[in-house]
């Protein structure tokens, strides 16, 4: 029995059949180069519309030598933080003309090299990486001799050769330690986050400042790192109870590791919000909707995505400047998870 043959994909010539036009100006109608009338490249992309035609990306960047395709590396798609990032990172780089390659690094070092091989042999014209733990400027030295545009965010490595986008962690951790104590905490736990990360670092100076200016006591052994995840905020909520029985009152890395202190304080009776007062960072949209909604510091995520995209835009149209390093300001956003302020 004879084997069946595949269809045969439509190519330029065939359009140039069907239309009457020479396959240069099918080519120049397609791409939007050259001089064609606008009435012949409608008729063009109609027939390559109806017959299937699709441009083969990789043929077009051996030309041009440009590729429209931007590779995006994040820790954590799962964390809806990393997902509204990515999502207007994404939507801006669209309007720009390019094409987004999303890669999930899970906040693994050796996965996260092997992402980097992978996107780099994709031909990607930038880089979005948001980078794990465990990350150096060193880390980045491939990428630098290739010479490709990348813009980095979230967490700072202290790669100067770069753009960054960050947030002002400091600020955050200052904003959510002095809401505590303005609502009369006096003995504030800070729970979650690698400890080894400048973001974790830079959110507990800011913690540790707003208790200065309090004239409060260091919180040192009140200080419980860990993974920034709801299970460590369950265990590390319940290890504050037990050591610390005089403190109830909790800053945590963000809202997932916050969600794990909502779990622990309401399986023992505690009422958030009353018994307990339970802050986070993000803003994530689970946020809003637990119970009590918790009050938290918004970063502004959908933000740095728009910004890393505009940022890569100018890299990609060769405009020349320093690198940029940008830290976003947050909000702080009161809902009913403190307990009223004095």
């Amino acid at each position: 029995m004879a084997k069946k043959q595949s269809p045969k994909k439509p190519k330029i010539k065939d359009i140039a059949v069907a239309t009457g036009f020479s396959s240069a100006a099918v080519s120049y109608a397609l791409s939007g180069n050259g001089r064609v009338s606008s009435e012949t490249r409608d008729v063009v992309l109609k027939v390559a519309e109806r017959i299937g035609f699709i441009r083969d990306a990789s043929a077009v960047r051996l030309r041009s030598g440009r590729s429209n395709l931007l590779g995006a590396i994040i820790n954590d798609m799962s964390n809806p933080f990393f997902s509204e990032l990515l999502a207007d990172f994404e939507d801006q780089a669209y309007a720009q003309g390019y094409l987004t390659i999303v890669a999930n690094s899970k906040d693994d070092l050796q996965r996260q090299s092997v992402l980097l091989k992978s996107l780099a042999a994709q031909g990607i014209a930038g880089l979005l990486i948001c980078p794990v733990r465990g990350s150096t400027a060193a880390t980045f030295n491939q990428m630098s001799s290739r010479g490709l545009p990348m813009v980095v965010c979230v967490r700072d490595v202290g790669d100067h050769v770069h753009d960054y986008v960050g947030f002002n962690d400091h600020q955050a951790g200052y904003l959510a330690a002095k809401h505590l104590i303005r609502s009369g905490a006096k003995h504030i736990a800070f729970i979650g986050g690698f400890d080894h990360t400048q973001t974790w670092l830079d959110r507990r100076s800011g913690l540790l400042a707003a208790l200065k200016e309090a004239n409060i006591t260091s919180i040192s052994t009140m200080i419980l790192p860990g993974p920034p995840t709801r299970e460590f905020g369950d265990y590390a909520m319940t290890e504050v109870r037990s050591r610390f029985p005089n403190c109830n009152d909790v800053v945590c890395f963000n809202d997932y590791v916050a969600l794990g202190a909502y779990i622990s304080s309401h399986r023992v009776g505690l009422v958030v919000g009353r018994d307990v007062s339970i802050i986070g960072i993000d803003n994530v949209p689970l946020a809003a909707s637990l119970h009590p909604p918790l009050t938290t510091v918004e970063l502004f995520p959908r933000t740095a995505g728009r910004i890393c995209a505009q940022i890569m835009d100018e890299r990609l149209q060769s405009k020349p400047s320093l690198k940029k390093r940008i830290l976003i300001e947050p909000e702080l956003v009161t809902r009913e998870s403190v307990k009223p302020v004095k």
